[in-house]
């Protein structure tokens, strides 16, 4: 079922959900453990600096729409990190633009996980799509990305660490956890506010401005109308790390290039 609120993806092109209300308590109390624990042991980002505190794991699956039906994507064997799953933004990302990147895939346990799957069912309902698009395979990027950063003085960073367009037509944000962290605030802003920092965009540019606290706390974008950007993190007062852990899901349509 859609959340009812405002502002509205179809209108405006982003809106919040709290999935938590979506899906009652059996599904979200029985799974949302399990999911947080894949968060873990997630290797470092292979194409970030060290300093900047990334986690990540990627996997693909294919969605068919007319069955609501997932297959997740065979992986590839790397020498170094094991079974990968490739992923190209084209020149949507500037840190990273052209590159075929290749991260550790999500585990075999992570990818069955039942909240999971609800979660991305979840945003496929959210989207629209053309007649064409309609009767065609859906493509589905997952990502599981950690910020987490133990020094009181260093920050844990996203990348690409400025407001931004991610590529794919639809894209959806959903926090995991949040512990003993500062920052982590998210914008939307309007396209043409790519490349910039919020602290540059003027105000009248800045659509939202929240934080994500609550686990399943979510948003989704459609990718040709926003741009958006999430604060690196910093460690809070109590002992142990800061940490902010998030599920990405983008959705993007099989079509065949003429």
């Amino acid at each position: 079922m859609q959340a009812h609120q405002e502002p509205s993806l179809a209108a405006n092109g982003f809106e919040r959900f709290s999935l938590s209300k979506e899906f009652g308590p059996e599904l979200v109390g029985r799974w949302l453990g399990e999911l947080q624990e894949e968060f873990t042991d997630l290797p470092p980002d292979p194409y970030g600096n060290p300093l900047l505190h990334r986690y990540r794991r990627h996997s693909c699956a294919v969605l068919l729409p007319w069955e609501k039906k997932l297959h997740w994507v065979p992986k590839a064997d790397d020498g170094h990190l094991g079974e990968v799953t490739h992923y190209f933004q084209g020149g949507y990302n500037p840190e990273h633009q052209g590159m075929d990147r290749y991260f550790p895939a999500i585990s075999a346990r992570g990818e069955a996980n039942p909240l999971l799957k609800r979660i991305i069912l979840f945003d496929f309902a959210q989207t629209w799509w053309s007649e064409r698009e309609r009767n065609l395979p859906l493509h589905v990027g997952v990502h599981f990305i950690k910020l987490s950063v133990g020094d009181l003085d260093g920050t844990a960073v996203s990348s690409p660490n400025f407001l931004h367009q991610d590529g794919e037509p639809f894209h959806f944000a959903h926090l995991v956890y949040k512990r003993n962290a500062t920052g982590g605030t998210n914008y939307v802003a309007d396209v043409a506010c790519a490349g910039s920092v919020p602290g540059e965009v003027p105000p009248e540019s800045l659509m939202a401005t929240f934080d994500l606290e609550e686990p399943l706390e979510s948003y989704g974008i459609h990718d040709e109308r926003v741009s958006h950007h999430v604060d690196p993190i910093r460690r809070g007062e109590d002992s142990g790390p800061g940490e902010r852990a998030v599920v990405l899901v983008d959705i993007t349509p099989m079509v065949k290039e003429v």
